[in-house]
């Protein structure tokens, strides 16, 4: 009876997290038709236990279908896009600061305009006044459809907005303040002030975003270099309020009130103490919860004492397997986007392997080894996720857990939530200090060799032997051939797939948004030709690891402009034995303790049998203007010549035009393809078959302009827009293949293949 429940819930969470893969999703005829194996397996004996199941999953596919498809309903209707609208609503969380600006959560008066969304994310550029939750403003909001870059392993922004319930970007015009209404967004006021507070507390201090995220799991005040630490040595979770974190607190609290309900005969003859130690504990939990904003790993937390103690309170045992699925099947209800985010798998599987390893050491095992077993078993069960989200796998992350663990669990967090009781600010202060003798030891931790290994990015299909191998290893013992469930591990570590015979050449055009940035591969080398704008590095090292290959040998700055080179000063670290190419001037602070060498046109090298040529600037060019002096380089292997022309204009085009050009297969437009370059002399030179405009979506710039775009279709090049396909990956061969990244990997909730238009047109 028990494995009959246990694989009905594992069957409804398949169905959920298979409609989340889709490209389109299905039509209601479609739905229906997903039933009919269940019903088939009714009319035999032999198969009805397997009907309960395929029902199970139809319903689970069905209902994250039906879900997905309301939730994409609410989004803004391509009609809004662009526009400006006045809408009245209020902050709906915590204000966070943003690269130029603040960005907060909208949620709108339900009495504003026709398809508008209930939910809107708000970019308010420059310095807006002071922000808090519950606000209630009208904006005049220039609206967007949820978009983001799209890139071959990195981070997928329009899949965190629809996991977020956001319909809509925007930015904000103009503002008046409204009253406030006592009753909007009384969790997130809570919330605000309880932040400020203990900002006020501790001032500066260099630990202080870890103790506010401690405490209200707002993480926006964690600087990046810690963050990344946090990623190295394994220890992300901790930083976070976590289930760990709740769990031991819903014990404290039940353990004091029975402590202290036990000594009065009064309320024992009420109310038992086991029973006011149950609820104690879920209170304590709920309102944990409810202070962390309700995150992923809390619901799942929660959900788990609510089965536990829903057990307990009937006497009852459940087994730990049946209140693991019964939270993970909940979970799904209240959320079925939430198969979309490595957390939710990162906290279900580690506490599952947790329970499945916990079998091993039951008895008498000497503490030592359960908590090796608890190491273990965690490293294992985060190993996949790791690679396949991240590329990544922090070796010394069971080490670092081992003392970070007990440190932040049962000193730093108890210190920092007993802080917000204690009006002097001691108790905070003293939490992060511990904090900060804790992130000591992952300091010398992150220095030891291969401290962070960065592997490629394993395909999908590897999770699924690598999880059968894993039950396998932590399989309880007496097992036979547990050794064997290594196998199942093996194919997350083999080599990337694809690789390029000598002659052949892979550029990947990095959807980076109003920027460039080209990533080309030749069989045993890579160039790097610009960052694109500031954040950009997010996009880019994910692609790297997604190859196989983290660094690259040779890194191109074409000309100092921002959106080609903001990415340089976070890169240039990870890039240490780069060699450096450049169109910028000499005292650049780029250029700062590194050999440099800049483009000259005429210089060239090999490698692999692809030609690598430097077609401007002159060695004796004097540049009017940064574009003018951008670095032009030609990619050729003798079949297929791709052509990337930086920011040059229709001057040196010209001057080009003067000596014999090639015909290109490729040519990415100069300048994002604006009305001053790409002259129809230099198009019908180069003839290219494919042009590409790496432009950002709806840019205020207007790129690519109409009059260029016409230029390039009366040539009969097809177009090509990062801000619409996504990354453009080109390939030679026999034949060139080139295709874009959203039409490679198509998700039901990408917009912009179908409406995104190629430019802004309001005015």
């Amino acid at each position: 009876m028990l494995l009959r429940y246990l694989l009905i819930l594992a069957a409804w969470a398949a169905g959920i997290t298979l409609l989340q893969t889709l490209p389109v999703l299905p039509a209601h005829g479609w739905l229906a038709a997903f039933f009919l194996p269940a019903f088939l397996a009714l009319f035999f004996v032999r198969t009805r236990p397997m009907a309960a199941i395929l029902f199970a999953v139809a319903l689970g596919f069905t209902y994250a279908s039906l879900r997905a498809e309301s939730r994409l309903a609410g989004q803004l209707p391509a009609a809004l896009e662009g526009q400006t609208v006045t809408i009245r609503g209020h902050i709906a969380d915590l204000p966070q600061a943003a690269r130029y600006g603040q960005r907060f959560i909208l949620a709108t008066d339900p009495a504003t305009l026709a398809g508008i969304p209930a939910r809107i994310q708000v970019n308010w550029y420059g310095k807006p006044p002071p922000l808090a939750a519950g606000q209630r403003w009208q904006l005049q909001l220039r609206l967007k459809r949820p978009h983001g870059t799209q890139n071959p392993g990195a981070f997928d922004a329009e899949s965190w907005l629809l996991q977020q319930d956001i319909g809509a970007t925007a930015s904000v015009r103009t503002a008046e303040a409204l009253p406030a209404d006592g009753l909007d967004a009384w969790l997130a006021r809570l919330r605000n002030q309880i932040r400020q507070y203990m900002q006020n507390k501790l001032g500066d201090a260099p630990y202080a975003g870890v103790i506010i995220a401690l405490a209200i799991g707002d993480q926006g005040g964690i600087p990046a270099q810690q963050w990344q630490r946090f990623a190295n040595t394994g220890v992300t979770h901790l930083v976070s309020i976590s289930g760990l974190h709740i769990t031991l607190l819903a014990a404290l609290a039940a353990l004091t009130v029975r402590f202290f309900w036990r000594r009065s005969a009064w309320l024992c003859a009420r109310f038992s103490a086991p029973r006011a130690a149950l609820a104690a504990g879920v209170c304590m939990a709920i309102a944990y919860s409810l202070m962390a904003g309700m995150t992923i790993p809390t619901q799942r937390t929660l959900l788990m004492l609510l089965v536990a103690t829903w057990g307990l309170w009937r006497t009852r045992v459940i087994p730990a397997s049946a209140i693991w699925l019964t939270a993970l099947a909940l979970v799904l209800l209240f959320d079925p986007f939430a198969t979309l985010s490595p957390g939710f798998w990162l906290s279900f599987l580690t506490v599952g392997a947790l329970l499945w390893a916990g079998q091993r050491t039951l008895g008498t095992a000497p503490r030592w080894q359960g908590w090796l077993t608890t190491q273990w078993a965690a490293t294992l069960a985060t190993t996949p996720v790791l690679l396949l989200w991240f590329g990544q796998l922090p070796l010394y992350s069971p080490l670092a857990n081992g003392f970070a663990i007990p440190a932040v669990s049962l000193l730093v967090t108890p210190l920092a939530l007993a802080g917000l009781l204690d009006p002097s600010g001691m108790l905070l202060h003293a939490a992060e200090r511990v904090f900060a003798m804790t992130d000591w030891l992952l300091m010398h931790i992150e220095t030891w060799p291969w401290a962070n290994s960065s592997l490629h990015m394993p395909p999908a299909w590897t999770m699924l032997p690598a999880a059968t191998g894993i039950a396998i290893l932590l399989a309880p013992r007496g097992l036979p051939g547990r050794w064997l469930g290594c196998c199942g591990l093996i194919p997350l570590f083999l080599p990337a797939g694809n690789p390029l015979p000598a002659g052949e050449f892979e550029i990947r055009i990095l959807d980076v948004g109003q920027g460039q940035a080209v990533l080309v591969r030749t069989q045993q080398h890579q160039l790097l030709f610009d960052t694109g704008p500031p954040g950009s590095e997010r996009s880019i090292l994910p692609v790297l690891r997604q190859n196989g290959q983290t660094t690259v040998d040779v890194l191109v700055l074409s000309h100092n402009d921002k959106d080609h080179t903001g990415a340089a000063e976070a890169l240039l670290p990870q890039f240490p034995k780069a060699r450096l190419m450049h169109g910028i001037p000499g005292q650049h602070s780029l250029l700062a303790g590194r050999t440099a060498s800049r483009c000259v046109a005429g210089e060239h090298w090999q490698w692999d049998g692809v030609t690598f040529r430097w077609l401007w600037p002159p060695a004796d060019f004097s540049k009017s203007s940064d574009n003018a002096g951008s670095c032009v380089l030609l990619v050729d292997n003798g079949r297929q010549r791709v052509l990337i022309p930086a920011d040059i204009g229709q001057t040196e085009e010209s001057a080009l035009l003067a000596q014999p050009l090639p015909r290109v297969d490729v040519l990415l437009a100069a300048h994002h393809g604006s009305k001053s370059s790409s002259g129809a002399d230099w198009i019908a030179a180069l003839a290219p078959r494919h042009v590409v405009f790496s432009v950002g979506y709806l840019n205020r710039f207007r790129h690519p302009h109409p009059d260029t775009q016409a230029r390039f279709a009366e040539a009969g090049s097809r177009a090509w827009l990062t801000a619409r396909d996504g990354a453009i990956l080109i390939r030679s061969g026999a034949e060139l293949d080139i295709r874009g990244w959203r039409e490679q990997r198509p998700r039901y909730w990408y917009t912009a293949i179908s409406s995104a238009p190629l430019h802004d047109t309001a005015p």
